[in-house]
């Protein structure tokens, strides 16, 4: 199995539970301050892993932007994630919001020269059917 492959299992593991987690906050405290919380177990992953490298940690602009970022509109993107959560179904939510990578996929073909294989095109096509059917009661 390749690296990547299982790193992405992971990935899909974890981001499941990060879409199941946000409900069970919700019911109890208001998407800001739940945005909040969450930023601590962010805080919590990145202490560790600056525990990890040691006096390894790498500095370039070219990456570091990009990776604030990513903290940046991850960050607006939860807020909007709890409070779709707070005032709908998590089954619903979490298969619509799951439809970002046609984003990526739209940055990383016009900008990053990428390209998709018929096959691969199917696949997203296919995921992107399964999301909308998830989420049709929904609309």
């Amino acid at each position: 199995m390749s690296e990547w492959f299982l790193d992405a299992l992971v990935a899909l593991l974890c981001w499941g539970l990060w879409a199941y987690f946000p409900k069970l906050a919700v019911r109890h405290i208001p998407p800001g301050s739940a945005l909040v919380f969450e930023a601590l177990g962010i805080l919590l992953v990145g202490g560790a892993a600056a525990a990890w490298i040691g006096r390894g940690l790498q500095y370039d602009p070219r990456g570091a932007v990009p990776a604030v970022l990513t903290g940046v509109f991850g960050g607006i993107g939860l807020y909007f994630f709890f409070g779709a959560a707070r005032s709908g179904p998590i089954s619903l939510v979490a298969p619509l919001t799951a439809l970002y990578p046609l984003v990526t996929l739209v940055l990383a073909v016009l900008f990053l020269g990428e390209r998709l294989s018929w096959q691969q095109g199917l696949g997203v096509a296919l995921a992107v059917a399964a999301g909308v059917l998830l989420s049709w009661k929904g609309f």
